[in-house]
């Protein structure tokens, strides 16, 4: 049974790693938002379960000394990398989700207290999903426009080189058009 639950919590251990890696280096991660989240939250609980089971040993000890001073580190710097993990491991950080075309998901989240909201557009392909875009309140252009205020995105038209949002308010929409070249606003 506890080698059962090693072997398992290796797995989640490595898919966790290569999500992560994946997500820096390529934007690519699971498909879907909750996807990581439920990724991230059972490693953590797997690695509750290791150091129960394993407690004896030192390397058990040693994984939740590690554990414990990550948080605690995070929590020194005005807290700022303990809310951007809070903010990316629960559906705290997510503002607004939708789902704009078989091909398309876009979403609105805040990782960090700092900084505002921002707009991903992501590509679904397949169980893997792409962050293509990417666009803050600054790169709106607009001093009247901030994304953390849109109700809803909802598609506008794709062409070959671009792809149009429209950031729906209750009032005057914002039009987002994006050049699929070089990921900038137009």
């Amino acid at each position: 049974m506890r080698h059962t639950i090693l072997k398992i919590y290796t797995v989640l251990s490595l898919l966790l790693v290569a999500d992560m890696v994946a997500y820096y280096c390529y934007r690519i991660s699971l498909r879907g938002y909750y996807s990581d989240v439920l990724l991230f939250w059972s490693w953590l609980l797997g690695s509750f379960a290791i150091i129960v089971l394993y407690w004896k040993k030192i390397l058990a000890k040693l994984l939740l000394g590690a554990m414990v001073l990550a948080v605690v580190l995070s929590i020194l710097p005005m807290a700022v990398p303990f809310y951007a993990l809070v903010f990316s491991t629960t559906p705290l950080g997510l503002w607004l989700n939708k789902d704009l075309h078989e091909n398309y998901r876009a979403q609105i989240v805040g990782y960090s207290v700092m900084v505002p909201p921002i707009l991903q557009v992501i590509a679904k392909k397949g169980l893997l999903e792409q962050q293509v875009f990417q666009c803050s309140d600054a790169d709106l252009h607009d001093e009247a426009v901030r994304i953390r205020h849109a109700k809803d995105i909802l598609w506008g038209s794709e062409t070959d080189s671009t792809l149009e949002l429209v950031l729906f308010y209750g009032g005057p929409d914002k039009r987002v058009v994006f050049d699929k070249r070089n990921g900038k606003i137009k």
